[in-house]
């Protein structure tokens, strides 16, 4: 049976707009196109069955397409059906990659993607959120037993992962990406709140100066939503459970506030938590009329929409609800990740940096020697992204002198 046979997709005609945008990525990674090609052609990845499963989008492709032409024979899906872009997945599939995935797919549809590939018994995983690994985990133990490893995306995906271990059940070796400098301190920061307000803007069409913004969670997404907000002139208000994040918001000149203090006066609420019900339904009747309902986080349920009932689609990507004390609430892309449901996600230059993570934690996963459980992403692989990046900006660092490298190395006054 052929690729195109496998493969599970919406339409093979969208095929030549998906190819355009991923050449467009292409042009923009300098990184990957540089550094993970030259560390990928070693052999490492020749022949090992790897599963992409990420948003699916032009990036994502391109990752997906790097580590087929290092020799690894790639299946991607989705991992939210909101993000998916069927004119990517049909680019992929003429490229020659088995893909799984269709935009608006139901949850059973969703799932049943996420087994198909399951039951490609791959060995290494690029995950977001965990999804396809819970599964592997739950559904298919078999194939779990053939993992050579994960390398995991997202706050959610980390969380989820230290839960498979406390639990007894992380039988491989899994690295934390998320964790990597090279990812949270651009990509939560910068590109999320770069592509949050992008798409927010797309969607409604509305101005953001003099806007009151709710910023739920104070993690360094909820960092990078915060000040581009107080950047496009918004006045913003920061909700967290944490002392210390919360201490941190007020400190970055942030006011900080509890829920049921800071959801009356807000324009715009965006959670930013990565957990569900960080907006529990009974808080949602402190909201005003026309709030817009936005999610800079991994789980369509961190706002309890379920609380305002039905929706009616205003324009494309929102829906009005209405409040449980009168007004209406007007809800984004479904309650999904609002930049990749209701937008293209972070910038290229941004996903270039984090995918060079994906990419190398792939590469270090094929080599083998890591024993099961949580890694960390090594230090030296991040500094070399990070020379790297420097390196395609033209930018050069300082070296230390003589005298600093001596007063470093000695421990007397």
């Amino acid at each position: 049976m052929d690729i195109a046979a496998r493969s599970r997709i919406a339409d093979p005609s969208l095929a030549p707009e998906g190819e355009q945008r991923i050449r467009w990525v292409a042009k923009h990674s300098p990184v990957l196109n540089r550094l993970a090609r030259e560390r990928l052609a070693d052999g490492a990845l020749r022949g090992r069955r790897v599963a992409v499963v990420v948003h699916l989008e032009a990036k994502t492709a391109y990752l997906a397409t790097l580590l087929a032409e290092a020799g690894a024979d790639v299946v991607v899906a989705g991992s939210n059906p909101g993000s998916t872009q069927d004119s990517v997945c049909a680019a992929l599939v003429a490229r020659g990659i088995e893909v799984h995935a269709r935009h608006g797919a139901s949850r059973e549809e969703f799932d049943a993607d996420l087994l198909a590939v399951a039951d490609t018994r791959p060995e290494i995983v690029v995950d977001d959120g965990a999804e396809l690994t819970a599964r592997i985990v739950e559904h298919r133990p078999d194939a779990a037993a053939g993992l050579a490893g994960v390398t995991e995306e997202t706050t959610t995906g980390i969380a989820r992962l230290r839960a498979l271990e406390a639990d007894g059940r992380l039988t491989f070796p899994a690295i934390a990406a998320n964790d990597a400098l090279c990812k949270h301190l651009f990509d939560n920061r910068y590109g999320t709140g770069q592509s949050t307000l992008a798409a927010i803007d797309r969607l409604t069409n509305l101005t953001f100066p003099g806007r009151e913004f709710c910023v739920v969670g104070y993690g360094w997404v909820g960092k990078g939503l915060a000040r581009a907000a107080r950047g496009a002139g918004g006045r913003v208000t920061v909700v967290e459970i944490d002392p210390v994040a919360a201490l941190e918001a007020h400190m970055d000149g942030h006011r900080v506030a509890s829920l049921e203090e800071a959801l009356p006066a807000a324009d715009v609420l965006i959670a930013a938590t990565g957990a569900i019900d960080c907006v529990p339904a009974e808080a949602l009747r402190h909201l005003k009329d026309g709030v817009v309902i936005a999610n800079g986080g991994h789980h369509e349920r961190e706002v309890a929409i379920d609380g305002l009932g039905a929706g009616e689609e205003v324009r494309t990507g929102v829906t009005e609800h209405e409040l449980p004390l009168g007004g209406h609430a007007y809800v984004l892309a479904e309650g999904r990740q609002t930049n990749v449901a209701g937008g293209d996600g972070h910038p290229v230059e941004i996903m270039d940096l984090s995918f060079s993570v994906q990419a190398l934690a792939a590469h270090l996963l094929a080599r083998g020697g890591l024993e099961s459980g949580l890694h960390r992403f090594p230090d030296e692989l991040d500094r070399e992204i990070a020379r790297t990046k420097l390196a395609t900006l033209g930018l050069k660092l300082a070296e230390p002198t003589a005298k600093q490298l001596e007063f470093e190395a000695r421990w007397s006054v």
